[in-house]
């Protein structure tokens, strides 16, 4: 419990979130009346909520998408492997740092 103590207070560090001279308490929701900070309790939505969104991507993608596509005759296949080049290779193992200009022209050559 002390660990997770220890790692909470080191992550909410005012030297790392803050600017110098000020503290958690100074921009606390309802310090100040004139100034009107975010409140940080409202982050507790977000996270929850693209939770929930992307597990609804990952149904409505698998289940509703996926079948529309093979349908109408979409493959789902992985991407194509590159050519073999031999020079391109050779060429690569002499000198790993190419630039695009000679990798054009060796690409261009075999």
């Amino acid at each position: 419990m002390e660990l997770l103590r220890t790692v909470s207070d080191t992550f909410w560090s005012t030297r790392v979130w803050l600017p110098p001279n000020v503290t958690w308490e100074d921009i606390r929701p309802g310090v100040r009346a004139d100034v009107e900070y975010a409140d940080y309790r409202h982050l507790v939505w977000p996270l929850p909520l693209a939770a929930i969104i992307f597990v609804i991507r990952i149904f409505v993608e698998r289940y509703w998408i996926a079948p529309i596509g093979k349908a109408i005759g979409i493959k789902s296949t992985g991407p194509k492997p590159p050519i073999p080049n031999k020079l391109l290779e050779t060429t690569y193992s002499a000198n790993s740092r190419l630039n695009h200009k000679m990798v054009s022209g060796v690409a261009e050559e075999s």
